[in-house]
């Protein structure tokens, strides 16, 4: 999981984050096989139910790869908090699954906030 194709790995991301993209390799993969992504919200509280599918993607392969990717747009009021998995599937058969999480940003103290705390 990461936030751009050449980018650091990581499994949490913020609500505003433009694309989740989920990189793969394949081993075995023939010309004509078919892959697809799904994205389940896990939990995202009132937003939606339960491991409810909010995206599907499929790409056809030509072959074995080394940097396949499916990516996910953020949605128009961003991503909401909670835990999310994507399922990557060849020819309707789950191959994988990766776990990640959105977390709402941590909001910056006002700096008078900080001269309380700190008793100035």
């Amino acid at each position: 999981m990461s936030t751009e194709i050449e980018g650091d790995q990581t499994l949490t991301f913020t609500p505003d984050t433009e694309k989740i993209y989920a990189l793969f390799k394949t081993e075995g993969a023939k010309r004509g096989d078919k892959m697809r992504a799904v994205l389940i919200a896990e939990d995202v509280g009132a937003v939606a139910p339960a491991n409810t599918a909010v995206s599907e993607t499929k790409i056809d392969m030509e072959g074995d790869t080394q940097d396949g990717d499916f990516n996910f747009s953020k949605p128009t009021k961003g991503w909401p908090p909670g835990k999310y998995r994507v399922e990557i599937y060849l020819n309707d058969k789950l191959v994988t699954s990766a776990k990640f999480t959105v977390k709402a940003a941590v909001k910056e103290k006002k700096s008078s906030e900080k001269e309380e705390e700190s008793g100035d």
